[in-house]
């Protein structure tokens, strides 16, 4: 299949061009984006200003799968949503994203190191609900990364969508090399930026459409907690009973603390890997050519798959949509 075989030329067959200068690459890069932009739609890509996505989603997280429908608003320069609903075993939307300078955070989450997601939630409500409010300083720090996780992720998918990160990222491309698989040969272009994002574009060098995007990354993980904390007690006749009762205030704050502890360490021992977003069944669009399944992986593996249902450009978005909850 496709996915194997760009996996096997991401990683292997990379061919550089040496004795080309900086300024060389980089106008090359320019080139083949130029022409990567004209055959996505060249005027038509130039006018967007809205986009509006729906998809299906299948993520597997171990030895479960995760099913949830997708959906991505985009508003340029500087909106952006993804709402995932959960559907089997965890039901439960989780939006994410940015409007301007201040993230769209999950409700009952908070960000631990490196990026991973602290979901708070039980039968006896969000840990946070009774816990200490957090410090402005904290506020601030909360909201700095997941506004640049938000970023990193939409330039991802961008560079598969329209060949361009996010210009908040304000990135830098510079021809690479070309890759060659059974399936043919495409140009690579480096993507990166000051502040430590680092991307590869796979070209087609037939008809100059993205294939793939490749980043070096940690396992995404998810650590939940909350509800009934049971404890067993030893009755007067010799009966160990069983007790259950909610957490106190005292002991949500001690279960964060301690849960975000925990994830700050295995994130800190978590090797970095490469993934690999592969975009592909591409249809226009109102005369925009646009990937409608696109497939994350690493290790020659599938990890999640969006199989997209509906694609809208220039939809008019409810302002409503990209509202940010005050904390």
């Amino acid at each position: 299949m496709r996915k194997h075989t760009l996996i096997g030329c991401a990683v292997a067959v990379v061919v550089a061009l040496g004795a080309g200068t900086a300024a060389a690459q980089d106008a090359k890069a320019a080139e083949i984006l130029a022409k990567t932009r004209k055959a996505l739609g060249g005027a038509k890509l130039e006018g967007l200003k809205t986009l509006a996505i729906e998809a299906a989603s299948q993520r597997n997280m171990g030895q479960m799968q995760m099913n949830a429908d997708v959906e991505i608003l985009l508003e340029m320069p500087d909106k952006y949503l993804r709402s995932e609903a959960s559907r089997g075993m965890m039901n439960m939307t989780m939006n994410t994203g940015f409007n301007g300078e201040q993230a769209i955070l999950p409700a009952n989450a908070s960000m631990g190191a490196g990026g991973a997601m602290v979901i708070r939630m039980g039968p006896g409500g969000p840990i946070g609900a009774d816990a200490p409010k957090l410090t402005d300083e904290q506020k601030a720090e909360v909201n700095r990364a997941t506004l640049r996780s938000a970023r990193v992720e939409l330039s991802r998918l961008m560079l598969g969508w329209f060949g361009a990160a996010h210009p908040s990222l304000a990135a830098q491309y510079t021809y690479a090399g070309e890759a060659e698989s059974p399936d043919g040969k495409a140009h690579v272009i480096d993507v990166k930026n000051g502040d430590g994002f680092e991307a590869r574009l796979f070209v087609d060098q037939n008809n100059f459409l993205p294939l793939m995007v490749t980043y070096k990354g940690r396992q995404p993980r998810m650590v939940t907690a909350g509800g009934p904390m049971t404890r067993s007690t030893q009755s007067g006749a010799g009966r160990q009973e069983t007790q259950t009762r909610q957490l106190s205030a005292e002991e949500r704050t001690k279960m964060q603390q301690d849960l975000e502890a925990q994830v700050k360490r295995d994130v800190a021992e978590q090797p970095m890997v490469e993934f690999s977003i592969f975009f592909d069944d591409w249809r226009d669009v109102d005369g925009i050519q646009f990937p409608h399944l696109m497939r994350r992986g690493s290790g020659g593996e599938t990890s999640e798959e969006w199989t997209i249902s509906k694609v809208k450009m220039n939809p008019k978005i409810d302002a409503k949509r990209f509202a940010v909850e005050t904390r």
